[in-house]
């Protein structure tokens, strides 16, 4: 059963699916979903507190800032569902107390990283 929507500012709509995979992103193996509404390529969904762990951290004081950016830049991540978190902490991708997770679309974490790689850092 998917999950909530996600929805960028181009239009792109995302559903997760509960199918996970460990994929090497930016030269890292991260936790992602599948998305649901595949077009001509698949698109994965990536578990965001270990996206920030692996690529952001360094970059920006905390994942509180994570979240302003991406309000400001008008991405909404999607909401993970109590198996997709169940997943994840089964595969180590977030903490086993963590109740709450959040993915994002390849796409847009490039668009998030590009901001916190190029923007001001005073978020």
């Amino acid at each position: 059963m998917p999950s909530q929507h996600s929805q960028h500012s181009s239009g792109q709509q995302y559903v997760a699916t509960n199918e996970c995979r460990l994929i090497e992103y930016r030269g890292a193996r991260i936790a992602a979903f599948l998305s649901a509404n595949r077009s001509q390529c698949s698109e994965y969904l990536l578990c965001l507190p270990q996206a920030f762990e692996l690529f952001l951290k360094h970059l920006v004081g905390g994942l509180h800032t994570v979240y302003t950016k991406l309000k400001r830049l008008d991405i909404v991540p999607i909401v993970c569902n109590v198996e997709q978190v169940r997943i994840l902490r089964g595969l180590g991708a977030i903490q086993p107390g963590v109740n709450r997770c959040k993915l994002l679309s390849t796409q847009d974490f490039d668009v998030l990283y590009k901001d916190c790689t190029t923007a001001r850092r005073s978020d």
